[in-house]
């Protein structure tokens, strides 16, 4: 029996140990967040309600244990879910409805205090101050004590500009080693007196750049620099004292000079010119026109010749002249001409000086300034050949005749000019001083070209009588010539696929063909590009179908069309084929041009993508779309139901009975379009230059300013 209740006892003493911690928890439990406490066999846990109030769970333990366990976990707030309530069915109303249930509304009484004017305050309150105020009177009563004095020293003149003889002089400057103004507005330092002086006084403007430099500026609506012509003499005197008490111990004195006047441009030069010329001089400076015509000469085979201003209708009748003067600052030039006319084929001098005198300055030149030009002679030939300069000219050089005029070309004819024997695509032109003769000129040939005698020239002269004179031409350079462009269509309305190249002096040619298809267009390129430069270039993409020498009819010296069948190199009536056209080498020729000093000239070589079809396509783009148009090459008619394809990409589109399709233009480059009827297919490159990848694709639009 004790033991029973002892035991019980102990049970009753655990029972309320526990309601006291339950007491403890249930007041934190109200002020701190959920959490559960486990004590060894046993657990309180306090959990959130709705009701915002705490719930304690306390579990008895199975096995009494020693010690205390705490495990604390975050909870969060459970909300209530409500279900809110379905809408009730309704209809907006009309106008009229809506001014009905607002008219039945009595109308809004005013007060005559509910709307008043916006008050501003009678007095602002200041912005608040920093720091303190404190009250000082002023001017100070007690004197501070004097700053020491200091010796400024003698005053000197470190550097001044210009000085000697100059081209220009644009402004003056002088700097001296101590203030010389003191701190104040530039109006009182321009209206002070300054201790520089000028001679030869000039209007203009001085200036201080801070307080030790002074700079003359001349005033002139003219010129913006000083006088030319001029010996400038420039004086600081002594006794000159600073803004600081320095004096100037000695006068300075320095002296510059500017030029007389130097001739800029002259008219006429060199020759031949007419015998009656208006004669044009710019200088450097403005000028008195009759004061400089006193100190000009003129002569020609060792006379003197009397001179005049030209009238301003001579002036205005000389186009050369006019241009002259327009484009020459004004009163710096002079126009002038002889009383009487030069003989022809003569040499003219025109002297200028000496003491030439200047509109800016008393100084004049003290030498001769001096141009010369020719005057015309009797229209002759002096000089005919081959534009290239060699003693027999290669077929189809151009010829010249070239006279010692210039030419009257609004008088010139081609029939002035007679070509025995005929030249086929005959072209004759007279430019300037020269005769140019074209055509298809044939090797080893003589032609005797017969100028007429009425050919004239600019000075009303003609040649006088016909003359004859002979062209001769020596053997033609081979040379073979294929398409311009590596990518081409053959001529849909041919009965046969035919390839056409041109030779001089070639007898035979080797013709390699192989079979592409369009995915081969990348590859071909990359072909192109190492071909060119590889000395061991690889083949190109695709089967080879064909490999034959085809024989030309040559014929000595002249240009000769051949027409090569590629009838067995396809498939049927249309393909696509890479054709390689080149003159085969021999095996010694070969090896030769390997060697270092055997290197030769590469032989001709054209290397094109041919394309045989009946199909023929036309692309339009913009940043985003491609619009594109088949026809048929023959008749031009719209292709209705070509499928259409932008290789390596997966943009699709079929024609219309237009023969047109618009479509989205891909991400990534597409290089060829095709286009695809029945079992014929053609292809469009966006390019046919092989440096780069470039295709069709989107591109992003930029704002642009144009204007």
């Amino acid at each position: 029996m004790p033991s029973t209740v002892r035991s019980k006892s102990a049970t009753a003493h655990r029972r309320n140990k526990w309601r006291h911690l339950l007491a403890l928890f249930m007041v934190v439990g109200l002020i701190m967040p959920p959490f559960s406490i486990y004590h060894t066999g046993a657990s309180i846990m306090l959990a959130p309600t709705k009701s915002a109030k705490a719930q304690f769970i306390v579990d008895e333990p199975t096995t009494p244990t020693t010690g205390l366990q705490i495990d604390l976990s975050e909870g969060a707030e459970q909300p209530d879910v409500v279900e809110q309530p379905p809408l009730a069915p309704a209809e907006p109303l009309d106008d009229e409805a809506i001014q009905a249930l607002l008219d039945r509304v009595p109308p809004l009484e005013v007060g005559e205090t509910d709307q008043v004017e916006f008050r501003l305050p009678e007095e602002v309150l200041p912005p608040p101050r920093p720091g303190a105020t404190v009250d000082e009177t002023f001017p100070p009563t007690e004197e501070g004590a004097a700053p020491a004095e200091t010796t400024s020293g003698p005053l000197a003149v470190l550097r001044f500009a210009p000085e000697g003889e100059i081209p220009l002089a644009p402004f003056l400057s002088v700097t001296f080693n101590q203030p010389m103004v003191p701190l104040t507005t530039l109006a009182e330092l321009s209206a002070a007196d300054v201790p520089v002086k000028i001679t030869p006084e000039l209007p203009g403007t001085w200036k201080w750049l801070g307080t030790k430099t002074l700079t003359f500026e001349y005033k002139s609506d003219e010129i913006d620099r000083f006088p030319k012509a001029t010996e400038y003499t420039v004086e600081i005197p002594a006794g000159t004292q600073s803004a600081t008490g320095g004096e100037l111990a000695e006068a300075v004195t320095w002296t510059f000079r500017t030029p007389p006047p130097v001739v800029q441009r002259s008219y006429p030069n060199y020759g031949p010119q007419r015998t009656d010329p208006l004669i044009f001089v710019s200088f450097d400076q403005q000028i008195d026109p009759a004061a400089v015509l006193a100190t000009v000469t003129v002569t020609a085979n060792r006379q003197d010749y009397a001179v005049r201003l030209a009238t301003d209708e001579e002036i205005a009748d000389d186009a050369t002249v006019s241009n002259l003067i327009k484009n020459t600052p004004a009163d710096r030039w002079l126009v002038f001409r002889t009383e009487e006319e030069f003989p022809t084929e003569t040499t003219v001098n025109v002297n200028i000086g000496p003491n030439t005198p200047s509109a800016e300055g008393p100084l004049t030149t003290e030498s001769v300034q001096s141009f010369s030009f020719t005057t015309y002679a009797a229209l002759r030939i002096v000089e005919h050949g081959c534009s290239w300069g060699d003693a027999e000219c290669p077929p189809f050089a151009p010829f010249y005749i070239r006279f010692n005029n210039a030419l009257d070309s609004s008088l010139f004819v081609p029939n002035l000019i007679t070509v025995t024997p005929e030249i086929p695509g005959l072209i004759v032109q007279a430019r300037g001083n020269s005769i140019d003769i074209r055509g298809a000129t044939a090797g080893r040939t003589t032609y005797e070209v017969t100028v007429s005698g009425t050919v004239r020239d600019i000075f009303g002269q003609t040649l006088g009588d016909d003359t004859t004179l002979t062209f001769k031409t020596g053997p033609a350079q081979a040379a073979l010539t294929g398409p311009n462009d590596p990518f081409i269509t053959l001529d849909p309305s041919s009965s046969k696929p035919l390839y056409t190249i041109y030779s001089v002096n070639y007898s035979e040619v080797r013709v390699r063909a192989y079979q592409v298809t369009p995915e081969d267009w990348t590859a071909f390129q990359a072909y192109l590009r190492e071909y060119n430069y590889d000395e061991n270039p690889p083949d190109p993409p695709g089967n080879e179908v064909l490999n034959r020498t085809v024989t030309i009819e040559a014929v000595d010296d002249e240009l000769v069309e051949t027409n090569i069948d590629l009838s067995e190199a396809l498939d049927g009536a249309t393909g696509q084929l890479i054709v390689v056209v080149d003159v085969p080498q021999s095996a010694l020729s070969t090896l030769m041009s390997k060697l270092p000093f055997g290197r030769q000239p590469q032989a001709p070589r054209y290397t094109t993508w041919v394309q045989v079809t009946q199909i023929g396509l036309d692309a339009f783009v913009d940043h985003s779309e491609m619009v594109a148009w088949a026809t048929s090459l023959q008749t031009g008619t719209p292709l209705p139901n070509v499928e259409l394809r932008l290789l390596g990409s997966d943009v699709t589109a079929t024609t219309d009975e237009m023969g047109l399709a618009r479509f989205a233009l891909p991400s990534q480059p597409a290089p060829v379009l095709l286009g695809t009827l029945g079992n014929e297919t053609a292809m469009l490159p966006q390019t046919t230059y092989y440096w780069g990848d470039a295709g069709w694709a989107k591109r992003n639009v930029q704002d642009e300013l144009r204007w």
